[in-house]
């Protein structure tokens, strides 16, 4: 089944060969599973994404963190840091990391002030503390009344 979304003049020959060497096998006689996890990895080893790790080294160097979403950048990173091998503690990663917030100039400032997180999740724990601080300041910037203190759930803490 999985043989018929298999197109293109390229796979041609490997679908061929595969389908002879799946003709040729007895189910009662070869253990399916360890026939179907052969053909895993020829398939993967055939049609892989090979350019995928390089592609993803590319993206996470442009990766711009575009307020307000924090998690969204935080977990892109991360998702291409695993995906191109990076140590998510290593200064290489650390560092573009940091070049993601520049964008956001303020909150890059910020995390930089003193004290200066010294590892990787102290850094991104910054990084959301200070983007829900901004987030909490434009909220009430645009629902405050002047001169009158509201109490509303912007103000409660959520856990």
């Amino acid at each position: 089944m999985v043989l018929t979304y298999i197109k293109g003049d390229k796979v041609d020959h490997w679908v061929e060969r595969i389908a002879e060497w799946w003709d040729t096998l007895n189910p009662t006689i070869h253990n399916v599973h360890y026939t179907w996890t052969l053909f895993l990895g020829a398939f993967w080893e055939h049609f892989l994404d090979h350019t995928k790790q390089q592609r993803a080294g590319i993206k996470i160097k442009t990766l711009k963190l575009h307020f307000p979403t924090i998690n969204k950048y935080i977990s892109e990173f991360e998702d291409l840091a695993t995906l191109v091998g990076y140590t998510i503690g290593s200064a290489e990663t650390i560092n573009l990391f940091l070049k993601g917030l520049t964008t956001s100039a303020d909150v890059f400032e910020k995390v930089m002030d003193h004290p200066t997180p010294n590892n990787y999740y102290n850094l991104k724990n910054k990084a959301i503390s200070i983007i829900k601080s901004r987030q909490l300041v434009n909220t009430l910037k645009h629902n405050a009344t002047p001169g009158q203190f509201r109490s509303n759930s912007a103000f409660r803490q959520t856990y």
